[in-house]
């Protein structure tokens, strides 16, 4: 079965109850596995995470944190999954920069990109952490609690966090902020992955992180607060910026290619779900028709796990959109 990736592994603790991988209390966790730095340019780095869900091997790191060096200080881009992952990523920086970590940016909401952010201010206190007002509001209320819980079950308790740590301050779209020779200007489309997305660009470098906007390899859910069109546009709206560098919350970074294939899936697929909608079938009498129509990213991870629920999404926000 493929690995089920991003808020996908959500669907999958409904199923789990309250499952939790067999490990007696005193067996020494599993030595985790190492994640390398790779350049993108000569101030960013990215660490790409795994696409498995969250386990007791990669301890809740399955994401894609980016490094970017300035002149103050070390700014990190969702730090990743869990309270060791944010300590793991602070290990990488100490390879690269004596620096201190000044500054963590959180893409969105879903916590296999935010909770890294214990970890990496367990070392740095005075980091400041940026996210959206939405994913603030999220994550200090119920929605940050049950993140930790779900990874801390997830991992068997491997995962090493004991609070929840969210956003100091909040962005909104096109709010820049300097840090040392960096600048760092912030994008919100409107509703894309989810409604509290935003896209973080390091200027000088014609680099966009795209959080899970963009995803190359890859699949997810898309949630309640999620928008196919929405996100369509948002890729439309990348692909006219013409960045240099592109880098997904989860996959590898590259130019607009990655972001062409990821469009040109859900595109496919919401435009399947609004011609079969227009024939009065069911969203489960559309899925073998859908399956055919995006049958190239069949060995993306996740294909198998979230077509359907891709379709019955899509279904729904084509009915809405027809009242």
């Amino acid at each position: 079965m493929r690995a089920i990736t991003c808020a996908a592994f959500g669907a999958v603790v409904m199923c789990l109850g309250v499952w939790q991988p067999s490990r007696s209390a005193e067996a020494a966790p599993i030595a985790a596995p190492d994640y390398s730095l790779h350049r993108v340019t000569d101030k960013v780095y990215v660490i790409y995470g795994p696409f498995d869900v969250p386990n007791s091997e990669n301890r809740g790191f399955r994401n894609n944190p980016v490094i970017v060096l300035t002149s103050q200080g070390v700014v990190v881009f969702d730090p990743g999954g869990s309270a060791h992952a944010g300590e793991m990523v602070v290990r990488k920086i100490g390879t690269l920069s004596k620096d201190p970590v000044v500054a963590i940016f959180n893409s969105h909401a879903h916590g296999d990109h935010w909770l890294g952010n214990e970890g990496v201010k367990r070392t740095y206190p005075q980091a400041v952490i940026y996210g959206h007002p939405g994913m603030k509001a999220l994550v200090d209320g119920a929605e940050g609690e049950r993140w930790l819980a779900m990874i801390e079950r997830l991992t068997a308790g491997t995962a090493g966090g004991k609070k929840v740590t969210g956003p100091d301050k909040t962005l909104n779209n096109g709010d820049v902020i300097g840090i040392g020779d960096t600048s760092f200007r912030i994008h919100h489309t409107g509703p894309a992955h989810t409604d509290n997305d935003i896209m973080i660009e390091v200027v000088d470098q014609k680099v966009l992180f795209t959080g899970d906007v963009v995803r190359n390899g890859a699949l997810g859910l898309m949630e309640s607060d999620a928008s196919f069109k929405g996100n369509i546009a948002a890729m439309d709206w990348m692909a006219k910026k013409k960045f240099k560098h592109y880098i997904p919350g989860h996959g590898r970074a590259g130019g607009i290619e990655i972001v062409r294939a990821y469009r040109a899936y859900l595109d496919k697929l919401l435009t399947t779900v609004k011609k079969l909608y227009a024939e009065n079938l069911s969203d489960h009498e559309m899925k073998p028709a859908v399956l055919r129509a995006v049958s190239a990213y069949k060995d993306w991870a996740g294909f198998d796990e979230v077509l359907g629920p891709h379709v019955s999404r899509a279904y729904l926000e084509v009915e809405a959109a027809a009242f």
